[in-house]
Order: structure tokens, then C-alpha cells, then sequence
């Protein structure tokens, strides 16, 4: 009896050097392209109907007006003056009280800019609120 001797199977194998490389590119690749960025912030506190009413001798008051102008109290100031007295201000005590007052037609942008002056000062406790600017003119 002769028996005819059958050719042995190959083994299929799948080699994953090159599998492994393009993960290792790929996970070098997205942490390069992802960035980390520190989040800062600022506390505000809104108004609130339970909330405590702060008088007028302990708040800075910060104006805001439509046409971008600034004042502090009564004082129309531009920015540059406005962030000395603030620094000037906060130096003394930085948990001083910050009130900021917008008028109609005050874009977020603009109250956005003048908080980001409060904080990079190193102001604390800030309140925003709106006001009234015409009834304050006829005043």
C-alpha cells in the first residue's frame, strides 16, 4: 500500500509589527495635535432676590455704556485709567467689592472685556447688574 503523502497547510498568521507601528504613530499624532489648556475664571455673583443688599460705601461701581465708555462712580475714565485705580483699589483690600453696570445696548463682548480687566487685576467678588442709562442722564 502506497499511501500518497499530502503537502502540509501553510499557516496563515497575520504579522502585526506593522499593525502595532501605524497605532503608535496615530496615538503620537493626537496627542501633539490636542491641546491642554488651563481654565481660569472668575466668581460672579448675580443678583438674587434673598440675597443680601450691599451699600453703596462698600461696592466700586463700574458704568458701562452703549458707545463703549467707561466710568467708575461718576468719573468717565478710558480703560487704561479705569485699570490703574482698579489696580490702585484692589491693592488696598482684594476682596473689594465690584459692582459693573450695563446700559442697553452693552454687547457681551464688551462686559466680557471689562470682567477679564477686574480678574487680570486680581479682583475677587464682582456683581454684574443692569442699569438705566437714560434715566441716569435725565438725572
Amino acid at each position: 500500500m502506497n499511501f500518497e503523502r499530502t503537502s502540509r497547510r501553510k499557516v496563515l498568521s497575520l504579522n502585526l509589527t506593522p499593525l502595532i507601528d501605524v497605532l503608535f504613530i496615530l496615538i503620537i499624532f493626537f496627542m501633539l495635535t490636542t491641546s491642554f489648556m488651563r481654565i481660569e475664571s472668575l466668581e460672579l455673583v448675580l443678583p438674587s432676590v434673598s440675597g443680601k443688599a450691599a451699600t453703596k460705601q462698600e461696592v466700586v461701581q463700574i458704568f458701562v455704556y452703549a458707545n463703549g465708555d467707561l466710568a467708575l462712580g461718576q468719573r468717565r475714565l478710558d480703560p487704561q485709567e479705569l485699570s490703574e485705580s482698579l489696580a490702585r483699589m484692589i491693592g488696598k483690600d482684594p476682596m473689594t467689592r465690584i459692582m459693573l453696570f450695563s446700559a442697553d445696548g452693552v454687547s457681551v463682548q464688551q462686559l466680557v472685556n471689562v470682567m477679564d480687566k477686574i480678574y487680570q487685576i486680581g479682583g475677587k467678588s464682582l456683581f454684574v447688574r443692569k442699569w438705566d442709562s437714560n434715566a441716569m442722564a435725565e438725572q
